[in-house]
């Protein structure tokens, strides 16, 4: 048979029990609101390693393409969030620019997404135009996927420089979409880190996001602790070091000088010159000149003008053994 309470034993249980939320009982304990539709599976020494990561590879970027594009882009990490794949897939407007980046070391895709207005702003400037940035988005062409694949393949190069303290990817570009719905990198209701950039260029806001699933994270997690973070933090300023030195390197001059040709004369003959008279060059006119900086000969060039003032065309760069031959 159970045993029955005493008035007393009642009374020290009840003493237990709030009242509720404003209860004397449970005024004391620190509550927390938990998600379960959302549950944040990133501790935040983990966001913060994350975040560390992404800093240097948005400032690496922001330096590199500003020296691409001769123009001063600033690329800025915002937020990392934790949302599911089908809230992410929603969210992305049509059309979009959407490079799946296969990561060969770890098993696993991830995406980054790029505002088509500042693709198309990239596009302009590599072919030579001013760079409008008030442009309507629009489907990005084969073509203009082209132009901008060397950019492309320079930011997945720097995202795996900046994941290689900590581990390394393997980052390569899978494939291109302008719709979300052909996309799957991960199962409708699993959790993804959602990396949100921001590039500002000319006065103009583009957004620039990055997707990892959380499975793919899952297995490098014991690796994103605060001595990675440390690590990256030292990392990050040995390469304000390099960006320095980097930049005084753009900024010096050398002197490059395009030579049609040259000859050798007798002493007699150099005498005897007079207006009108003609030098016989060892040089034909459809050969290629020298392209020469420094007193080094680098590149091979091709005569003629531009407006109303002379110029070369660089038609292609000295190889090792011309430059043993040349120099």
């Amino acid at each position: 048979m159970s045993k029955i309470l005493t008035q007393e034993e009642i009374d020290a249980l009840l003493s237990t029990v709030g009242s509720g939320p404003g209860g004397e009982a449970g005024a004391g304990r620190n509550v927390q609101v938990y998600d379960f539709k959302h549950p944040e599976r990133i501790s935040k020494d983990q966001m913060r390693t994350l975040r560390t990561i992404h800093d240097n590879f948005a400032r690496m970027f922001g330096t590199s393409i500003s020296t691409s594009l001769r123009t001063i882009v600033d690329l800025n990490l915002n937020a990392i969030d934790q949302v599911t794949f089908s809230e992410y897939a929603m969210s992305v407007r049509v059309p979009s620019a959407l490079y799946i980046l296969k990561m060969d070391a770890v098993g696993g895709d991830m995406i980054l997404e790029i505002s088509p207005q500042f693709l198309l702003f990239i596009v302009d400037r590599l072919l030579g135009g001013f760079g409008d940035t008030d442009v309507a988005p629009r489907e990005i062409t084969i073509v203009e996927q082209n132009v901008v694949q060397r950019v492309m393949q320079m930011m997945v190069n720097l995202l795996n420089d900046a994941w290689s303290p900590v581990q390394l990817l393997g980052l390569k570009i899978d494939s291109f979409e302008s719709d979300p719905q052909f996309v799957q990198v991960a199962r409708a209701s699993e959790s993804l880190a959602v990396i949100f950039f921001e590039a500002r260029v000319r006065g103009a806001n583009f957004p620039l996001n990055l997707v990892v699933p959380y499975l793919v994270l899952e297995p490098i997690m014991t690796k994103l602790t605060a001595q990675s973070a440390l690590t990256l933090a030292a990392r990050r300023a040995e390469q304000k070091d390099i960006e320095s030195i980097r930049g005084r390197i753009i900024a010096s001059k050398l002197p490059l000088r395009a030579v049609l040709s040259d000859t050798t004369l007798k002493i007699r003959d150099f005498i005897a010159l007079g207006v009108d008279d003609i030098l016989k060059l060892e040089h034909r006119i459809s050969a290629p000149i020298a392209v020469i900086i420094a007193d080094k000969m680098k590149y091979f060039g091709s005569p003629g003008r531009l407006g109303k003032r002379s110029a070369v065309r660089i038609l292609r760069s000295v190889t090792p053994e011309e430059e043993i031959i040349y120099e």
